[in-house]
């Protein structure tokens, strides 16, 4: 079965699953105001209503952000504690919410409704978890180790460029190398992912183990597949950046802006179930049940 039939068949299952996004789109809102809320208190206890306010908005010279900076000293290293907190709460959460996308899709035969969507969620969780842990190690092979030997050629090239345009030229050619490895390493996990949902298996290791001769066999059939749905996310998040650049600055402009950044998330919601739904199908069609 040819890669553009399989699309074909995720575009559908996708359609057929678009309550998901229903489901998706108020846990994450509520996430993200769970993340903003102290930020939000911070400022209307100490800046709202007074000078400091004023001058935080309207602009301040070197002097004020430095008094400033002395006054709230101790509150970076709180700032980046709990921002690296809530990063991993929320990777956590992904692995939550992975298995209610998964465990859905897999479920065709079934409508989706709010409680078999959670109940995928606990059911697949534990597992999913398990991946999670593993794809640190393979993000920390890949990226870490193998990402510093692939960039030596283009740290040499850039010290021994003549001219900007060279150097900024081996910045973005690494930049391009470094996310087309996170995503090989993102797909593979993701077919970890599918596998064990199809297979109604717990076991991780096994189950990631033989992701390596299932995808090695068909590596660029399923990375294709793969790049076709991310050029889909780049084209959406491409059109929404030139229209909130576009949208006026005053007035409707930020309610509209406001409602723009919405679809944009839901358009990102909605690839991120395609994607799953595509590799499933892969799964599908070109390996057996375990």
């Amino acid at each position: 079965m040819g890669i553009v039939k399989i699309f074909g068949q995720g575009l559908a299952t996708t359609a057929r699953r678009g309550k998901l996004l229903a489901f998706l789109w108020p846990v994450y809102l509520l996430f993200a105001l769970f993340v903003m809320a102290p930020f939000y208190v911070l400022l209307q206890s100490h800046f709202s209503r007074s000078l400091l306010g004023e001058k935080l908005f309207a602009g301040v010279d070197v002097l004020w952000i430095g008094d400033l900076v002395y006054k709230y000293q101790e509150l970076p290293p709180l700032v980046i504690g709990w921002l690296l907190g809530t990063s991993l709460l929320f990777l956590v959460l992904l692995a939550f919410l992975n298995g209610g996308i998964i465990g859905r899709i897999a479920a065709a035969e079934e409508k989706v409704t709010l409680r078999d969507f959670f109940g995928d969620c606990g059911r697949y969780f534990g597992r999913f978890f398990r991946v999670f842990l593993l794809s640190l190690v393979g993000y920390f092979l890949i990226l870490g180790i193998l990402g510093r030997f692939v960039s030596i050629p283009f740290r040499v090239w850039s010290k021994g460029a003549s001219t900007q345009w060279t150097t900024l030229i081996s910045s973005s050619l690494r930049l391009v190398v470094f996310l087309l490895l996170f995503s090989i390493v993102k797909m593979f996990f993701d077919y970890v992912k599918v596998a064990l949902v199809a297979d109604d298996s717990r076991k991780a290791v096994r189950a990631t183990l033989r992701n390596f001769r299932f995808l090695g066999r068909r590596f660029f059939r399923a990375w294709a597949l793969f790049v076709i749905v991310g050029l889909l996310f780049v084209f959406s998040t491409l059109v929404y950046l030139a229209v909130a650049k576009a949208l006026p600055k005053a007035g409707l402009g930020p309610i509209v802006l406001f409602l723009w950044q919405q679809a944009y998330f839901l358009v990102r919601l909605w690839t991120g179930v395609l994607a799953f739904a595509t590799e499933y199908h892969f799964l599908k069609a070109y390996r057996p049940p375990a």
